[in-house]
């Protein structure tokens, strides 16, 4: 099997799911959406997977965007993958068609790739993509291809009159004729999301399901389709409100806006029929029962717990992929927010068992991560906030291993910290939505009275002075120094910056916070604040002030004031507490700034995003071992690193380990000089600081060649190993970003390349050996 998943790129199992392998380039963009096999026989080695989500993306923060960058190909059953070339798109503004990909799929006759996009439906011939079925906007699309070739399309049903509704043509060309808009037929009412499934034992048989934009009640409507006789049965009356009282985007019916939405018809019974919303449910016979019925997601419609049985492992809500196996009918995969689950009776008259299959597929996507604040001899205590996912940590005495994480609550992920302050060694974690929830000494949930919050809530440990806690009330700040015995109403509430009688409150939602590496004294420390809309603020004293009027603004000159620049990062030196350095998020704007003087009153920034320009930053982080300081920046493709941005440019860090992962969060560990890793879609890594992470000698690794000279200026050789004898060499040379600026084929005795037209900075060079790619990395002073 294979799986796409969004910030965790594509793995393959061979052993149905005992074990996965990621295939996705550690050196590609993890944004994976969709995945097809060509169902030809004799070409069922070939598969393709598109890239870019529309909605929901959590690896966006709140606007910085996580595009894809195209549709890839595999020819040897999905070990290794291509780009297609005319595919290719920049990740990082929205400019092409193949940015954000919804479903492709193989027209089983021609073997040509369809691809819905935001764009249209686009069909490849091999040589062009030509759009069928264009629209005049970004939309949601959809299609399904039956065995003989016809293609139904779906344009959603926000577009505009023109364009929405349901499209059929008998190959998929220019011919495509609408059956289904806004009031025809009578009652259908698409007001967003359509998907769509065929029949496979019945392919004249078509369900579209679509949001409806009913926000109190059922959010989704259910028809099907008769080509034979061009008629509509509307079968919405079917849809899943459940006895026993409503639980909002739970029952009844629940979509998320059309974020969890999958129609999935059984192979060999047209009328057996599976749905997704937030939960998964089916129907044995849609023509003669009444009502779909759950099998996974929630475990009821009285509580938000995951759907647990006797013999089975839990399911997990938000649906996004139906699959019925090709080899038993019976079995049926899902695709969720939880990962890949399967069941191996879907004909079951009771409670359907769900098996698990998540078993070393890396796509866990933290929002923050934290590190026990003081090394210990027996432990190293780990924690993590994931999407849809609760709060996993490990690293414990009792661990099996020291890589073994355990879920130590629920909901959505959010904020991490440990603290010090008791010896029980208090957790702070939370959910979405504002939840903040102390483990110990006394187990309580501590969110503040009067408080808001954004949806992944958000708050800061002072990780010296754990007995310090500051919570983000949205653009409030809530403050208590005593964390370990703070309750709902015993916060201090320190309104908003600029919170000035007669001047209006600054509206930014606070993103980021940090405070020196300093025994508290009220003299010298400080807390920085960063917002949502580029302001960074330092307040003095902040165990002490009474409120965020004395906030002082020291934005760099030059950042964007309005949302989204976000403020993602913030750190500080661990022994120069008058060094700081900031990040901001989006792409097209000023990202990294430092600062050696924070405490003036007006601090001096340095713009050093240098060759990282093109990134989103997500997380900074500053470490010092042996006197060596090294500065880091996690963006949305990979850590990187300089000994002084100010001179250096970056260098990307563990590309064999974490590769092009989205760096959500860097923690530091002073004391031992540990790094921790929290990533949106490979989970969490931790390493020690001893000089970079890249090794220094890599080109004299013994693979089959080497580079040299290296660093280099105008020539890059390349000396082969003598046991190969090679007359052509084909060549790339990748910047950090991951595009291609250069290639070409190496004749005969010629083994050198002029690099000198090259901009500074760190670059990849690889070549094709016997049939397989290496890569070397070189720097270009």
């Amino acid at each position: 099997m294979i799986a796409a998943s969004i910030s965790g790129g594509v793995h393959r199992t061979t052993d149905g799911g005992v074990s996965w392998t990621r295939t996705t380039s550690d050196q590609e963009v993890f944004s994976a959406t969709t995945v097809v096999q060509d169902p030809r026989p004799g070409f069922q080695n070939i598969w393709y997977y598109g890239s870019g989500e529309f909605f929901g993306n959590s690896a966006s923060l709140s606007g910085a965007f996580y595009y894809g960058n195209g549709i890839w190909q595999s020819d040897d059953g999905g070990q290794n993958w291509t780009k297609i070339p005319s595919t290719d798109s920049e990740f990082t503004q929205f400019d092409s068609d193949f940015d954000i990909i919804h479903e492709i799929d193989v027209h089983p006759v021609t073997g040509e790739l369809f691809a819905a996009t935001t764009t249209g439906i686009l069909r490849f011939n091999g040589t062009e993509w030509i759009n069928e079925l264009p629209t005049s906007g970004p939309e949601w699309t959809s299609l399904t291809i039956t065995s003989t070739g016809r293609v139904y399309a779906a344009i959603g049903g926000d577009a505009p009159n023109a364009e929405q509704g349901v499209w059929t043509s008998e190959d998929g060309q220019l011919d495509f004729v609408r059956i289904a808009t806004d009031g025809d037929p009578l009652e259908w009412g698409a007001t967003g999301r359509i998907v769509l499934d065929h029949a496979p034992s019945s392919e004249n048989l078509v369900y579209a399901l679509f949001v409806n934009g009913i926000s109190e009640g059922i959010e989704a409507d259910l028809w099907r389709y008769d080509l034979n006789t061009d008629v509509w049965t509307d079968f919405t009356s079917t849809m899943p409100d459940e006895a026993g009282g409503d639980l909002r985007g739970n029952d009844p019916f629940a979509v998320q806006g059309g974020y969890d939405l999958v129609v999935s018809v059984k192979p060999d019974d047209p009328n057996f029929v599976i749905i997704g919303g937030t939960n998964a449910y089916k129907i044995g016979d849609i023509e003669t029962e009444a009502q779909f019925v759950r099998i996974g997601g929630y475990n009821s419609n009285s509580n938000y717990a995951l759907w647990d049985t006797t013999d089975g492992d839990e399911h997990h809500p938000d649906i996004h992929s139906i699959v019925f196996s090709p080899f038993n009918n019976l079995v049926v995969y899902t695709g969720t927010d939880g990962g890949v689950h399967r069941t191996d009776a879907i004909d079951s008259a009771g409670r359907i068992d769900w098996v698990n299959l998540n078993n070393n597929f890396r796509s866990y996507q933290y929002y923050h991560v934290a590190i026990e604040p003081n090394v210990q001899p027996d432990r190293d205590i780990v924690i993590g906030g994931a999407q849809d996912n609760g709060t996993t940590a490990g690293g414990f005495a009792t661990s099996p291993d020291m890589e073994s994480l355990s879920s130590v609550f629920g909901g959505d992920g959010v904020a991490v910290s440990i603290s010090d302050d008791d010896d029980c060694l208090p957790f702070f974690l939370g959910s979405q939505g504002g939840q903040i929830v102390r483990d110990c000494p006394v187990g309580a949930d501590i969110t503040p009275d009067e408080s808001a919050s954004q949806f992944v809530t958000y708050w800061f440990l002072d990780p010296v002075n754990t007995n310090a806690l500051y919570y983000a009330g949205r653009n409030r700040l809530f403050r208590t120094t005593s964390s370990t015995t703070v309750a709902s109403d015993t916060w201090d509430n320190m309104s908003t910056i600029g919170n000035i009688p007669g001047e209006s409150p600054n509206t930014e939602f606070i993103q980021s916070m940090t405070t020196p590496w300093i025994n508290y004294d009220p003299a010298t420390s400080y807390l920085l604040i960063g917002g949502d809309e580029g302001g960074i603020y330092r307040l003095d004293d902040p165990q002490n002030a009474n409120n965020l009027v004395s906030a002082t603004d020291i934005t760099p000159p030059g950042v964007t004031r309005t949302f989204p620049s976000i403020v993602s990062g913030l750190a500080v030196h661990p022994t120069n507490p008058d060094i700081a350095i900031a990040s901001y998020s989006n792409y097209g704007i000023p990202s990294i700034f430092i600062t050696t003087n924070v405490r003036d009153a007006e601090p001096t920034w340095v713009q050093v995003e240098r060759n990282l320009e093109i990134n989103s930053v997500r997380s900074v982080a500053i470490t010092e071992n042996n006197g060596e300081t090294l500065y880091f920046a996690g963006t949305a493709r990979g850590l990187y690193s300089s000994p002084d941005p100010m001179t250096q440019d970056w260098s990307i860090e563990a590309v064999d380990e974490v590769g092009f992962a989205l760096i959500s969060d860097l923690k530091y560990r002073p004391e031992d000089s540990k790094l921790l890793i929290g990533t949106h879609g490979s989970g969490m890594f931790e390493t020690k600081i001893e000089g970079t992470l890249s090794s220094p000698d890599f080109e004299q690794s013994t693979t089959a060649f080497v580079i040299s000279p290296n660093p280099t200026t105008e020539v890059l050789t390349l000396n082969l190993d003598p046991v190969l004898s090679i007359n052509a060499i084909n060549y790339q040379i990748v910047d950090v970003s991951g595009k291609v600026i250069d290639s070409g084929a190496l004749e005969g005795s010629q083994r050198s390349i002029n690099v000198a037209k090259l901009a500074q900075g760190l670059y990849f060079i690889e070549v094709e050996l016997d049939g397989r790619k290496e890569a070397k990395r070189f720097i270009k002073k």
